[in-house]
């Protein structure tokens, strides 16, 4: 091979690796970042999504009603909560925060739990239309009091599942 060929080559591989270095560097400081986000903060109200969606049966899409519609989930505004917590356990602390919040016209500041990175398009309509269960991605939520950032959001599951479910695997199909 010619000697300015193969330095070329060298100097262009050595780069590309600084580059992806630096992308997963970035991507798993986001990540990191989330996971202590949640690990230390928590969610403002404490919600159990083992005693609503697990032992009451509440489907996902009654509090994230946007889910089917949009790309995003959404989260329940204060006056859904209150459908029911106006009559149960309406003296408990963290419904009297919810009632409080409706009350000065505010909502609830639920933090994300999973993020994925700027550069992941991800529509969570188009999986809700296709039959997906909300568990496919997020694990056991109805098992789970507090959401854990799920370790299922990586490239390779992703790519593995639209592989196994002939969707297409184009770059473009999620990065945009």
């Amino acid at each position: 091979m010619d000697p300015e060929l193969a330095r070329r080559l060298a100097r262009l591989a050595k780069r590309l690796l600084m580059v992806v270095g630096i992308v997963l560097l970035l991507v798993g400081a986001g990540g990191l970042a989330a996971v202590r986000l949640y690990a230390g903060q928590g969610q403002p109200i404490p919600f159990s999504h083992r005693i609503h969606a697990g032992m009451k049966g509440i489907s996902c899409l009654f509090c994230h009603s946007s889910a089917d519609q949009s790309a995003h989930p959404g989260l329940p505004p204060v006056d859904k909560c209150l459908l029911c917590h106006n009559v149960i356990i309406p003296q408990f602390t963290p419904i009297q925060q919810i009632q409080q919040a409706k009350q000065q016209n505010r909502g609830i500041q639920w933090n994300r739990v999973n993020v994925v990175p700027d550069f992941v398009f991800f529509n969570h309509q188009i999986h809700v239309a296709r039959g997906f269960d909300c568990s496919a991605c997020h694990g056991n939520v109805k098992g789970m009091d507090r959401v854990a950032p799920s370790p299922r959001f990586t490239m390779g599951f992703c790519v593995n599942c639209h592989q196994a479910n002939k969707a297409s695997r184009d770059c473009y199909f999620c990065h945009r």
